[in-house]
């Protein structure tokens, strides 16, 4: 599930990136005066935002789920951020360089910025931040970003150096992830983040209705500038369906929704904006135990898939039918080595050589509650399996019982929305390299694939990534660890009277333009 972010988190990225500029040592990136400019005009009322899902969760170091991302990206600023061109762009760290062959990463940090409680942002909170995503009883969902980390050594209050155990070019990207928020060391101490979000973005945490609503409120001393908005209020909306209604009887500004059908059937007036999501679909299967441990049964299903049938029955048609990497410059092509498009004749050679030639059954999971778009790709997909003789069983689940099981790996196969990341190694380090802290729902390991996986981090040149991600991508879809299926666009549908919000590919700040958003 991304980054889960990176589900509809991971995140969860989710998901997690963009192509950073600085990949090789000593390339530094400088703070813009407009990085965070705030729009001044001023709005009492809370401005309502609709989502079908709901925040789960309050600590950042542990959420999987998109609107939990989306949400406490609000209130949580990391050392960088990814921008809405994948790029990585100052956050609360001005500039930074690399060093000692890419084995040290030095940071110089945003002077004069406060933490919600009101302590001041320095080192000490960077230190006891990544020591806190780095400790196994947190169990942050992306602590394989900063695997490569030995230890954080502050530079005076507003500098801090992270010292590498090999050379590690992505672990910048990985930075990005809200995962690896920069939290109060007073917090961490005393145990309050996962009651009280205490961070140093433009608004601060006010209240959380578990399955209702989140509120936050204006930070009137965001290092940013003060935004514009004084309060808004996430709300959870049953059905995109009830969100346009919403939207059109002005109890919602802004509605976030992934069914285009929706989204293209609104009032003109109404902006509907359109990105195509971070993030991509894929069938996650366990492939530990019962006929998915055997690979020709995965294989067949592999080759069983239709992508472009699933594309048209689950989004309309509007997304794209993608490999393990499905964005950036290592994007995979084709989509798998192993069936680009349905082979029923293939998949039926698969079976007899697992030893299965009539077929087999196996439960795949789905949450509309998380994905409404997951019923109709388990329908579709239930569909063409059955043409080669596999019989997939379909259980809908309610969100978090859905993350749980997902994170348990208590499913044989999974229908799943994961965060992307144009790096590799920051998608899969996490589920597939050595000591994987998603190596339980990812439900399969390979010193082959960890391997890769290592070499892909440490490479400096792009033509040697370029080479290792494609080897990723094949090995992956040609061991069909899961079957990957497309990547579609998420929709921000806008009140009239709302202005300066423009609706962000990456999950984490997808929100963010709120900082910045007026009504009339």
């Amino acid at each position: 599930m991304g980054r889960l972010r990176k589900l509809r988190a991971i995140s969860a990225v989710a998901l997690a990136g963009g192509v950073a500029a600085t990949l090789a040592g000593g390339a530094t990136a400088l703070a813009s005066p407009s990085a965070k400019s705030v729009a001044r005009a001023s709005s009492s009322a809370p401005f309502v935002v609709a989502d079908s899902s709901s925040v789960q969760k309050l600590d950042p170091d542990i959420i999987t789920n998109f609107l939990d991302f989306q949400s406490l990206g609000l209130i949580y600023d990391t050392l960088v951020e990814e921008n809405p061109k994948l790029q990585v762009a100052p956050d609360l760290a001005t500039s930074w360089t690399f060093s000692n062959g890419n084995k040290a990463l030095t940071f110089q940090l945003r002077k004069g910025v406060k933490f919600d409680d009101g302590s001041t942002f320095t080192s000490a909170d960077v230190v006891a931040s990544l020591k806190r995503v780095q400790a196994p009883k947190t169990g942050d969902a992306s602590a394989s970003f900063i695997s490569s980390l030995s230890k954080v050594v502050p530079e005076g209050p507003y500098a801090v150096k992270l010292v590498l155990s090999h050379p590690d070019v992505s672990i910048l990207e990985g930075l990005t992830s809200l995962n690896l928020a920069m939290l109060p060391a007073k917090a961490i101490a005393n145990g309050s983040i996962a009651k009280k979000p205490d961070g140093t973005g433009p608004f601060k945490f006010s209240s959380w209705s578990p399955g209702n609503s989140f509120t936050v409120v204006r930070n009137p001393s965001y290092w940013g500038g003060k935004p514009a908005l004084s309060t808004i209020k996430i709300e959870t909306v049953p059905s995109e369906q009830s969100i346009a209604s919403a939207l059109q009887a002005h109890s919602v500004q802004l509605g976030l929704l992934t069914e285009p059908q929706v989204a293209t059937h609104l009032p003109s007036t109404y902006k509907v904006q359109k990105v195509l999501s971070l993030s991509y679909r894929a069938l996650m299967l366990q492939d530990k135990t019962g006929p998915l441990a055997n690979v020709n049964a995965r294989r067949a299903i592999a080759c069983a898939t239709n992508r472009k049938q699933i594309v048209g029955d689950a989004v309309f048609g509007q997304g794209v039918a993608v490999g393990p990497v499905p964005l950036g410059p290592f994007a995979s092509n084709p989509v798998s080595s192993l069936c680009p498009t349905q082979n029923i004749s293939m998949a039926k050679s698969y079976l007899k050589a697992a030893g299965m030639p009539n077929g087999f059954s196996f439960t795949a999971i789905t949450s509309t509650d998380l994905d409404p778009t997951s019923s109709a790709q388990a329908v579709a997909m239930q569909s063409q399996l059955a043409q080669a003789g596999i019989t997939m069983n379909i259980q809908n689940l309610a969100g978090d019982a859905y993350i749980q099981d997902w994170l348990k790996g208590n499913f044989q196969a999974a229908f799943a929305e994961n965060g992307a990341d144009p790096d590799p190694y920051v998608m899969y380090g996490r589920y597939f390299g050595t000591g994987a802290n998603l190596g339980v729902p990812a439900g399969y390991s390979s010193p082959a694939l960890q391997k890769l996986i290592l070499q892909g981090d440490e490479a400096a040149s792009t033509p040697v990534q370029t080479k290792l991600w494609s080897s990723l991508s094949a090995n992956l879809t040609n061991n069909a660890v899961w079957i990957w299926l497309f990547d579609a666009f998420n929709y921000a549908a806008v009140a009239p009277n709302v202005h300066g919000f423009s609706l962000s590919p990456v999950v984490g700040t997808s929100l963010q333009a709120l900082r910045s958003t007026t009504i009339s």
